[in-house]
């Protein structure tokens, strides 16, 4: 409600919970690179147990609850999602899948 966030969210589906986990190690071997590229720390949660793994930020500027910061807040999103999309395009772009 007060936040946001943006996020790789890796899912390769029902019954391919191994391939997704190799996708995420995978980025994973490349996280100084890649956070690097970003600028800052991200948040990496392979998550035990789930189907999915992600790759993360939070914005703590505002959420859909603080209209009156939403113009921050989206040109926060914006920006870090670019950066995101910057950091991860070429790791994704080797990955064999």
């Amino acid at each position: 409600m007060h936040d946001a966030r943006v996020e790789l969210y890796i899912d390769r589906g029902n019954d391919h919970d191994e391939e997704t986990k190799t996708i995420f190690d995978t980025l994973a071997m490349s996280r100084d690179q890649i956070e690097a590229v970003y600028g800052e720390p991200l948040d990496w949660l392979r998550l035990e147990g789930k189907r999915a793994c992600r790759i993360k930020k939070d914005i703590l500027v505002g959420g859909y609850r603080d209209e009156e910061r939403w113009s921050e807040t989206q040109e926060t999103m914006v920006d870090a999602m670019i950066r995101l999309e910057k950091a991860l395009r070429p790791h994704i772009a080797k990955l064999p899948v």
